[in-house]
């Protein structure tokens, strides 16, 4: 899922041909002039010119900054070419009438401050990804998916790795299924010596489902000698947690002695 989530944001990313072309590569600085209205003003070597904006970036494959320079004057017919606009010259041009004032606004789009700092936004996913791993639920909830098969082929191998991953975050409902996989060897052979100390795991984590699992055992005596006071024990304590069919254990194993 990582690899797809990189993949997903590189490819929105990284810019094609013609961007490439826009920002002249991908390492080092990038001027922009953005034309935003026809001046009748001629440049020293009599070019027609343009009110334009410039912007400067700073690209290291991706954009490691973008700057919003203000307004300059584009030379017509040369990508990229202009002419500086400090403060005195623009209330010359005003003046005389060559420039409107108040001057004209601009807005540097989205996109651009996007890609403009695309390179940090970037080291800021994969920190998320790579330093917040799943929760312990998340994890859980994708082994579930495995071992019912919700949209996908029933897989107990993957269904057991994610209960295990979730485990180690101390989730019950994943020990619990660990301890049920383990005792019907569902991607891992039977062994009943695996499951017990499981679902006391979970028990102590305060899951109802492998205290009533517990007692269920004690009680049957099929995978393990029966002994109905330690399954007494088991359905008490999940009919301390509200569990109506626990509680009914317990008064059924009472009335038997």
């Amino acid at each position: 899922m990582k690899k797809f989530v990189l993949i997903v944001f590189l490819m929105a990313l990284v810019p094609n041909i013609a961007m490439a072309k826009r920002v002249r590569g991908l390492f080092g600085k990038s001027e922009r002039i953005e034309k935003i209205m026809d001046v009748d003003i001629k440049g020293s070597n009599g070019e027609d010119l343009y009110l334009g904006y410039k912007t400067t970036s700073q690209f290291f494959f991706m954009g490691v900054y973008i700057k919003d320079d203000g307004y300059v004057l584009g030379i017509r017919g040369k990508f990229g070419s202009y002419y500086p606009l400090d403060n005195q010259q623009l209330l010359s041009f005003q003046e005389n009438g060559s420039l409107p004032n108040p001057m004209p606004s601009y807005e540097i789009p989205f996109t651009d401050w996007l890609w403009g700092f695309s390179l940090w936004i970037l080291m800021v996913i994969l920190a998320v990804i790579w330093f917040f791993p799943k929760s312990g639920k998340s994890l859980f909830e994708r082994g579930c998916t495995y071992y019912f098969g919700k949209n996908v082929k029933v897989d107990y191998s993957k269904a057991f790795a994610y209960f295990q991953k979730s485990a180690k975050k101390k989730y019950a409902p994943a020990i619990f299924n660990l301890g049920i996989m383990h005792l019907k060897g569902q991607g891992v052979p039977k062994d009943i010596q695996q499951a017990v100390p499981l679902f006391e795991q979970a028990s102590d984590i305060g899951n109802t489902n492998a205290n009533v699992t517990l007692g269920n055992l004690y009680y049957e005596g099929v995978e393990i000698p029966k002994d109905l006071g330690k399954a007494k024990v088991w359905f008490n304590k999940a009919c301390g947690q509200g569990h109506d069919g626990a509680c009914k254990m317990v008064a059924h194993i009472q009335e038997q002695h």
